[in-house]
């Protein structure tokens, strides 16, 4: 059986009006909080080079198996990406905000309450120093026996 009705195209294309209507000018916040996620995910990604180096070098490489996720969409909110790490189960998330903050959230395991979260200015040194930090619990949380 096929269904061969037409799509109603008009209908989206005014779907689409309406909503970039509403939403441009979201657009450039929401480019500056993409702007700020490349930043502290290029932090998150040298702090885990690192850590993968080292582990590597002291023969514990099964220690350095860290993703660390592209800028997205951010799940939850048409207004936010996000940047995901993750090692197994444990996750950590760095959601940077059109309304010019940035959630750290986590570490967590899969499937279980996002939390706890703290929010920082969209950029600067506590905002990086946050994102470390969150990295350093989601290793140490991950890593235990």
């Amino acid at each position: 059986m096929f269904y061969t009705a037409k799509v109603n195209r008009e209908r989206f294309v005014a779907l689409a009006q309406e909503l970039a209507a509403r939403d441009r000018p979201l657009a450039t916040r929401l480019g500056e909080a993409r702007e700020a996620a490349v930043q502290l995910r290029e932090v998150a990604t040298e702090a885990v080079d690192a850590f993968r180096r080292t582990v590597h070098m002291e023969g514990a490489q099964h220690l350095g198996d860290i993703e660390v996720s592209p800028v997205e969409p951010d799940e939850k909110h048409v207004d936010c990406v996000q940047v995901r790490i993750r090692r197994g189960r444990w996750e950590a998330l760095v959601v940077a905000k059109a309304n010019g903050k940035v959630t750290l959230v986590g570490p967590f395991r899969g499937g279980k309450p996002e939390k706890p979260c703290e929010d920082f200015e969209l950029s600067g040194k506590q905002v990086e120093e946050g994102v470390e930090g969150l990295l350093d619990a989601l290793i140490r949380q991950a890593s235990e026996l």
